[in-house]
């Protein structure tokens, strides 16, 4: 039995960066924030690289400062990581920025 909480058991089970993508793309937000160690372990142990960076930006995205008016800050970073993972997700190269 895993030492990772049992929804984490399913990102170690993934043998590909492409199903880690879709993974971490599937869960809530809240699951992130919850078990952001555990997860980020098994991204580091996987060399997922990418996957960490989407991680980070996530959780950056949910614990900045919003507007006055309740808006997010940054939409634009949270949107590039999230289209990266989801080019991952379908098989496809990530762009990165400047690409």
């Amino acid at each position: 039995m895993s030492a990772f909480p049992p929804a984490v058991d399913q990102l170690e089970d993934a043998a590909t960066d492409q199903q880690r993508a879709r993974w971490l793309l599937r869960c809530s937000l809240s699951l992130l924030l919850r078990d952001e160690s555990h997860i980020r372990r098994r991204l580091q142990l996987a060399n997922f690289h990418l996957g960490i960076a989407y991680l980070d930006a996530e959780l950056s995205f949910l614990r900045n400062m919003r507007r006055d008016d309740g808006g997010p800050t940054d939409l634009i970073g949270i949107e590039a990581a999230r289209g990266r993972m989801d080019r991952i997700a379908c098989g496809l190269p990530p762009r990165h920025m400047g690409a």
